[in-house]
């Protein structure tokens, strides 16, 4: 993705280039500014066990929102191998971070 792309990184909005975060996760200026925009990438916390108890970070996944009948959906994207893997994530409303985590979650467990 482009360097100009916001990020969601430790439950902060960071815009592109910016040190400051401009909101936190779930609340109400986190849903106005998701009207706002088309594409962030997510970085979660979460770690994913490797094997034996050895854990590593989960990679950030891509969040877009896409025009469809229904009105603009959210899609996570993740490149693994050369293969672009998408999972629906829902309406803005449903845009919480539980909710991002748990895709990311099920993103990352693609190996």
């Amino acid at each position: 993705m482009a360097a100009k792309t916001p990020k969601v990184q430790g439950e902060q909005l960071y815009l592109a280039g910016d040190t400051k975060p401009v909101c936190q996760l779930d609340t109400l200026e986190w849903f106005v500014w998701l009207e706002t925009i088309t594409s962030f990438r997510y970085y979660t916390s979460q770690q994913i066990i490797i094997a034996r108890g050895h854990t590593h970070s989960m990679r950030p996944i891509s969040v877009r929102k896409e025009k469809r009948r229904q009105g603009h959906l959210w899609y996570a994207y993740i490149r693994t191998h050369g293969q672009l893997y998408r999972r629906y994530v829902g309406k803005t409303a449903v845009l919480t971070q539980s909710k991002l985590d748990e895709v990311a979650a099920w993103l990352n467990e693609i190996w």
